[in-house]
């Protein structure tokens, strides 16, 4: 039954993230005016609400696509919580950190960012949402296909291309809405506890990103992607069977 579950949050997952993806190449203008109608009509209101504001906003006037992202990483916080209790295999440490950083950057960065008049800071929020979305849509699939030799070379090889673009768009994005923090003032106690949490959040996303990412997570990517984008992981373990 738990099996059962956890399948159907899996195949969840991957239809989630690839409708985000999907969302994501619809916002293209050269693929705009390829679209039906009716798909621009489904697509559109994903991306469309007002000025955001962190201070004055409520959670009813995120965009749509903000919502959604919120509801696939509450799946994700379930993966983490089933290698805290042993029955996935994976870096406890590592997992919590990641998806600690995509909470800060979907609770404060991408909502200002992807909203912003300015078209750099819409580059840079759109930037981290492609990294995430080819993430999990390649991750996903070895989840649903243990077996399948295709599935997991793309698991181990595409963060080796999405993850130092997402890393570096995250710390980008958290570094400018970090400055905007830190000139703005607090009204009152309540708000001046929000906003020192937040900046708190947005310190940590820069300096995971900028000092960690380069020298701990990353190579530790390489170190598991390299050999089987070289197709050097076969030949090591045919090696070891001919000693054995």
């Amino acid at each position: 039954m738990d099996a059962t579950i956890f399948t159907f949050l899996n195949m969840g997952a991957l239809l989630g993230w690839t409708f985000v993806l999907f969302l994501l190449l619809s916002e293209l203008p050269a693929l705009q005016s390829f679209l039906p109608l009716a798909i621009q009509q489904l697509t559109l209101p994903f991306f469309n609400t007002p000025i955001f504001d962190t201070t004055t906003s409520s959670p009813d006037d995120r965009l749509p696509i903000i919502n959604l992202l919120l509801f696939l990483e509450g799946i994700c916080f379930i993966e983490v919580g089933r290698i805290a209790i042993g029955q996935l295999k994976g870096n406890l440490v590592l997992g919590v950190i990641l998806h600690l950083i995509r909470m800060s950057c979907l609770l404060i960065v991408l909502p200002a960012g992807l909203t912003s008049p300015s078209d750099t800071k819409v580059m840079i929020s759109t930037l981290v949402l492609y990294s995430w979305a080819l993430t999990e849509v390649g991750r996903y699939p070895m989840y649903l296909f243990p077996s399948s030799a295709m599935a997991r070379y793309v698991r181990l090889v595409l963060p080796i291309v999405t993850f130092p673009v997402g890393a570096f768009a995250e710390a980008v994005g958290a570094y400018w809405h970090l400055k905007q923090l830190l000139l703005v003032g607090a009204d009152d106690a309540t708000r001046s506890s929000l906003h020192w949490v937040q900046v708190g959040l947005l310190i940590m996303v820069v300096g995971i990103n900028s000092l960690l990412g380069p020298t701990m997570a990353y190579p530790a990517l390489l170190k598991k992607g390299l050999p089987v984008l070289l197709g050097r992981k076969d030949k090591s373990k045919s090696t070891r069977k001919k000693k054995d």
